[in-house]
């Protein structure tokens, strides 16, 4: 059996508070090739693992963090529920964030979802602007950069630095979240059975359209208060989309209603996490269970999805008029807009 001594997990401990958030580490000692991989939202938790002299760790990397990550993802959730064997075995991995992921990460951060609010406003602004109105907003010290990053992962906002001085952010992207009816899982279990679908969709009816005097989930109605109903869910979903096993399974679902073993099959998790989950989301109204059908399905389909901001056209139009930006910054801002969301002629 291979142990590892005091002063090996101290240096791995150490390396690891070195390292950038969310990363897989790698170094060598005593002889050993060792990874490591932590996450701030796991605190106080590392998954190693010491490669062979024959694994080449440029073409396995991502595994490996995709395993780690799905490891520390089960031990929160519950330690007592997986095999580390069979996981390891099976090679199963949960993947870095997708796009509606990241897109989610900027609603649970307080500082990021401000910046959002305000680039929705200005379109293109100075980043020295930008980080003196933040700090204003948050009465505090902020890293406008450390705020800024969901909004850069996700492909919201772009930061350029035009001439020598003037770094300047660019929105380049807008953001909606909201619930949708599970069509496609209603079809495809009309094509199955359409007497369990016509029960099925009698429950998605009466979340987003119940008979008066009550009112359903419309997530098309404009909406400016902040303290809405729907703005106040929107953080919800993005605390749904943005927790890993929640997505994995949430995700399982959106094609076709299945039984837990259908589910622990296709996300290749365990029955006992997957059942714990279910719940969750039935708490929060994601699913929904028929018992006597031994069978879990979407009640709403939560969502968040990017769009082309057109409305910041004339903004533009009128700083540039106004002499807010130069002709290089809106010319620029013209072009990102265009690589996003189309050819440039």
């Amino acid at each position: 059996m291979l142990t590892l001594n005091e002063k090996v997990l101290n240096l791995i401990f150490l390396e690891s508070e070195k390292g950038k958030k969310d990363e897989l580490g790698y170094f060598e000692i005593e002889g050993m090739r060792i990874t490591y991989y932590s996450s701030e939202q796991y605190p106080g938790w590392m998954v190693c693992s010491i490669l062979s002299a024959d694994e080449d760790i440029d073409l396995i990397r991502s595994d490996l963090a995709g395993s780690g990550r799905l490891i520390l993802a089960l031990t929160t959730e519950d330690s007592k529920a997986f095999s580390l064997e069979e996981i390891l075995q099976s090679g199963s991995v949960l993947k870095d964030l997708t796009e509606e992921q990241q897109l989610a990460e900027i609603f649970l951060t307080p500082s990021s979802a401000l910046l959002l609010e305000r680039m929705q406003t200005e379109g293109v602004e100075k980043a020295a602007k930008l980080s003196l109105w933040l700090k204003g907003q948050i009465q505090d010290e902020v890293d406008l950069r450390e705020a800024m990053t969901p909004l850069m992962q996700s492909g919201v906002v772009m930061v350029e630095l035009l001439g020598k001085t003037s770094e300047m952010v660019f929105l380049i992207k807008d953001v909606m979240g909201y619930r949708e009816p599970p069509v496609d899982a209603i079809i495809n279990a009309k094509e199955k059975s359409p007497e369990f679908a016509k029960r099925y969709m009698g429950y998605v009816e009466e979340f987003f359209s119940p008979p008066p005097p009550r009112k359903g989930y419309n997530p098309t109605l404009l909406v400016d208060d902040p303290n809405s109903p729907i703005m106040d869910d929107r953080e919800k979903i993005s605390k749904i989309l943005a927790e890993k096993l929640q997505y994995r399974i949430l995700a399982s679902l959106r094609d076709m209603p299945l039984s837990i073993s259908d589910i622990s099959h296709k996300t290749a998790l365990p029955q006992t996490v997957v059942a714990k989950v279910l719940r969750t989301l039935e708490t929060e109204k994601v699913a929904i269970h028929f018992e006597e059908d031994d069978l879990w399905a979407l009640l709403t389909n939560p969502r968040i999805q990017s769009f082309m901001p057109e409305y910041i056209l004339p903004v533009i139009n009128k700083k540039l008029l106004s002499k807010e930006i130069t002709p290089e910054a809106a010319r620029r801002h013209l072009e990102l807009l265009m690589n996003a969301w189309g050819e440039v002629k």
